[in-house]
């Protein structure tokens, strides 16, 4: 069972506040994280739109060539990445 940090009483699974000091439990998210995890969101929203185009232009002609969706592809996978390691290590802080 995790303690509160404030008093060190018994914190169970479901509780938004320490039974023992009244301390809220809830994190309350700062605007630069909110602003990061509508980033990512997006981010891999592009990724996954860019990878069905790079499996389309694999069977049809029309659209971009494989090789600048397959590029795009790439470089979104690497940027979701990046969002993710930012927000992970903003939420250690």
């Amino acid at each position: 069972m995790p303690a509160c940090s404030n008093c060190g009483g018994r914190i169970c699974k479901g509780d938004v506040k320490c039974f023992t000091c009244e301390i809220s439990l809830v994190k309350v998210k700062s605007k630069a994280e909110a602003n990061l995890e509508r980033f990512k969101l997006g981010v891999t929203i592009m990724f996954f739109i860019c990878l069905a185009l790079t499996l389309a232009s694999m069977f049809f002609d029309f659209g971009f060539s494989f090789g600048k969706c397959a590029a795009a592809t790439v470089i979104l996978h690497f940027v979701k990445m990046s969002a993710v390691q930012m927000l992970e290590s903003r939420g250690n802080s």
